[in-house]
């Protein structure tokens, strides 16, 4: 071989390998349910949920048993206050492995989420079933009972909504939940007398006093709700220990001179 012949074959042989580096260079690396995980975990790790939930959901076409993508996706769209997906992926997750870790709480915010929203909503028969179902899952939360109190206040179910704010005053071993749960009573009762269902208010207002007996404000509350029930009696009674416990509350004193 000649010298030059030698040179045209090494220079074609080195264009042969950068045209096959640069064909290699081309070809993304293959896409796997484990290498889509770990990516839409970083994502998620800095707050890009929008692009963790793509990896997330590109897992599951490539392999729909994946249930830790469903959770992830669940932890993803609760993020973002987005509850419908949010639900639905916590729910295949927990059917999928109901004691796997983080499952069961995963479930329960999304509930608690959904929740809270159909209240805002005003979709308060949702939101019975939502906060029911959370309350099942967890027991020891006032949140549940809370939320499940004030729906039932929302959809004129003032029995159901007591037994609600009850439950969660006896749950509620930490008392974080106290404050909130008296003053879903309190407006539970309210709502009913201005709803004209005097006779439900009454049943609320006589517990929230019982609970806190030194509210001067619940008394006088208690006292229009039997006025309005036709307690007259009872009505002096509880605008009297108003007076008793605040001398200075004017309605309370112009009610009683109307009982006269």
């Amino acid at each position: 071989m000649s010298t030059r012949q030698g040179h045209g074959a090494a220079v074609a042989a080195w264009l042969l390998v950068v045209s096959l580096l640069a064909g290699c260079a081309g070809i993304a690396p293959r896409e796997t349910p484990d290498s889509l995980m770990q990516e839409g975990r970083e994502l998620y790790a800095a707050q890009k949920y929008e692009a963790a939930i793509g990896k997330f959901q590109r897992v599951i076409e490539l392999d729909s048993t994946r249930w830790p993508a469903n959770l992830c996706l669940a932890r993803s769209y609760i993020a973002r206050s987005n509850w419908k997906p949010a639900l639905a992926n916590a729910r295949v997750a927990f059917e999928a492995a109901p004691t796997g870790a983080d499952v069961r709480a995963t479930l329960a915010e999304a509930l608690l989420g959904s929740g809270q929203a159909s209240l805002r909503g005003r979709q308060f028969l949702e939101a019975i079933v939502f906060f029911s179902e959370y309350i099942s899952l967890s027991p020891a939360d006032g949140r549940g009972y809370l939320g499940a109190g004030q729906a039932y206040v929302g959809a004129g179910r003032y029995p159901d909504a007591l037994n609600a704010f009850l439950h969660g005053l006896q749950r509620d071993k930490s008392g974080r939940g106290r404050d909130d749960l008296l003053r879903g009573i309190v407006d539970g009762g309210t709502k009913a007398l201005q709803q004209g269902d005097p006779r439900s208010a009454v049943l609320l207002l006589q517990e929230y006093v019982q609970q806190d007996p030194g509210n001067a404000d619940g008394f006088v509350l208690l006292g229009k709700a039997l006025i309005e029930a036709g307690y007259r009696s009872d009505a002096r009674g509880a605008l009297s220990r108003a007076l008793q416990l605040n001398p200075s509350q004017v309605e309370a004193g112009d009610l009683l001179r109307g009982l006269r």
